[in-house]
């Protein structure tokens, strides 16, 4: 279900995407980015806490203390809508001075107030139903998530045709997101209500031991989060600060192109953190290990052949996607940017153990080094490069640190040998991904493709390079796995007769 909501959440966008850009134009559409990528740094607001309630949840879920998942909820909802009440008034304040922070011309400043204020307010909302949302990953109800993710994106795209179509612009399309996020959070608490009534606590003075145990935990994942949101969210921001806001959209085309191809993995690893926290609480420290070599094998075997196709032909993709006028700026940008994605995705599993298991305070200090990094590099480069020192910028920052930090972290955390992490997790499936680069590079230089549909074609034609190789060299843990599903499978045919 979760790869089926990502699927939905990467197909929708990227039919959706020309359609908006065309319709708005490059300046309204990059005031649509600067006003999300600003109104993401609210998000912040979360201080941690979602992961904190789904390690308490999920722990005192395995170990059938009822009362203590009760008191863990019943705190961290006092605290979100506090919080939420905050980020209201903060809303405000952001639409005045949001004229102030970046060269808009003048007839798109009350726009860009209406949609920053609605795209804040939907913060508030999302904070506040985001309790809920943790406590049904908690719990492992990830079909429920998904599914309320996926009427969510489709239920958003079908408004924004609509509202484009009849001739409206970011005033109709703010309106629109602040609907839907509104909406969805209503049904994520729904949902969480009825599933595990546990959660249905009131708005009352927390149990302040409950508190302070959550907050200890997620303060340090706060830090972690506003590490992340300067890495992922700054680019645009610096892009609009010292180039222009109609640049902002060449280097947004990449950047979203490079984050969908970590959503495939993402999608995967979102239940890491329930299930480490599990296998934790239960002492089984072998099978943490398994997680993390399988979990890192399989994220990166998901999204190295989309990085490669990316990479490879991104220009040509990138061309027929949204317009040659976009190719190469943008293409060389996400070339740049593909890097970076792969040490985000390598190391994916592993941060999500470190939440699981409450061990990511050091997790705190490599991310807030590696965002003052990123954003001091990226405001030096824009300044001599241009746009493309602004992703070189976020590539170098990100392999600098997570080639120092993660492998030792690693052996300290689960006690995996640095040469087995760095071999077993990263190299060997890399290495499977040589072959099929090499074929997209000829089918990009022979084979053209003029259109989306046989671009795609040729992707899926030539994939199966890819497929041979990585059975070829994992052909013990096929094999396992194999073996593994034919026993489970006699076993319920088994039990059916």
């Amino acid at each position: 279900m979760n790869w089926a909501a990502m699927a939905v959440s990467m197909v929708v966008p990227f039919f959706l995407t020309p359609f908006v850009v065309n319709s708005l134009g490059e300046v309204a559409y990059g005031v649509w980015i600067l006003a999300v990528s600003t109104v993401a740094y609210l998000g912040l607001l979360d201080l941690g806490l979602r992961s904190a309630i789904i390690r308490y949840v999920s722990k005192a879920d395995t170990q059938g203390k009822t009362d203590e998942a009760r008191s863990a909820i019943g705190a961290a909802l006092w605290f979100r809508l506090l919080i939420s009440g905050g980020v209201a008034v903060l809303s405000v304040v952001l639409a005045l001075v949001f004229p102030h922070l970046f060269k808009l011309p003048h007839d798109m400043q009350r726009a860009g107030q209406i949609t920053v204020l609605l795209c804040a307010l939907g913060v508030a909302v999302t904070l506040a139903s985001g309790v809920f949302g943790a406590v049904l990953s908690a719990i492992n109800r990830f079909d429920i998530l998904s599914s309320i993710t996926m009427v969510q994106t489709l239920a958003r795209a079908v408004g924004v045709i609509l509202i484009l179509r009849s001739g409206r612009g970011l005033i109709a399309l703010a309106y629109w997101e602040f609907t839907i996020v509104t909406l969805a959070g209503l049904a994520t608490w729904g949902a969480a209500a009825k599933i595990y009534p546990v959660c249905r606590v009131r708005f009352t003075r927390p149990d302040m031991t409950m508190l302070r145990a959550i907050w200890s935990y997620s303060f340090t994942t706060f830090l972690i989060i506003i590490a992340v949101q300067i890495v992922f969210y700054s680019d645009n921001i610096v892009v609009g600060a010292f180039l222009s806001v109609g640049m902002v959209t060449f280097y947004s085309i990449a950047g979203s192109l490079a984050l969908y191809s970590g959503q495939v993995a993402s999608a995967m690893g979102t239940t890491f953190i329930p299930l480490a926290s599990g296998l934790d609480a239960s002492g089984r420290s072998d099978d943490l290990q398994k997680l993390l070599l399988r979990g890192t094998q399989a994220a990166l075997g998901l999204v190295l052949p989309i990085c490669a196709v990316l990479m490879v032909r991104g220009k040509t993709f990138i061309g027929l996607w949204m317009g040659h006028q976009y190719s190469e700026v943008s293409g060389t940008i996400l070339q740049i940017l593909i890097v970076s994605q792969f040490f985000t995705i390598a190391n994916s599993t592993a941060g999500q153990i470190a939440y699981g298991t409450e061990k990511h305070k050091s997790v705190a200090k490599q991310a807030i080094g590696e965002a003052i990094a990123n954003l001091t590099l990226s405001i030096i480069l824009v300044k001599t490069v241009g746009i493309y020192g602004v992703a070189w910028g976020t590539t170098v920052s990100m392999a600098l640190f997570h080639l120092c930090f993660w492998p030792l972290h690693v052996r300290k955390m689960v006690g995996i040998p640095i040469r087995k992490y760095v071999w077993e997790g990263w190299t060997k499936i890399t290495l499977c991904t040589v072959p099929f680069g090499i074929v997209c590079v000829i089918a990009d230089k022979y084979w053209h493709a003029s259109s989306k549909t046989i671009f795609f074609g040729q992707v899926f034609a030539t994939l199966p390079v890819y497929v041979i190789v990585v059975l070829i060299v994992f052909r013990s843990e096929a094999g396992s796995v194999f073996r593994r599903w034919q026993a489970s499978r006699l076993a319920r045919t088994q039990v059916s007769s």
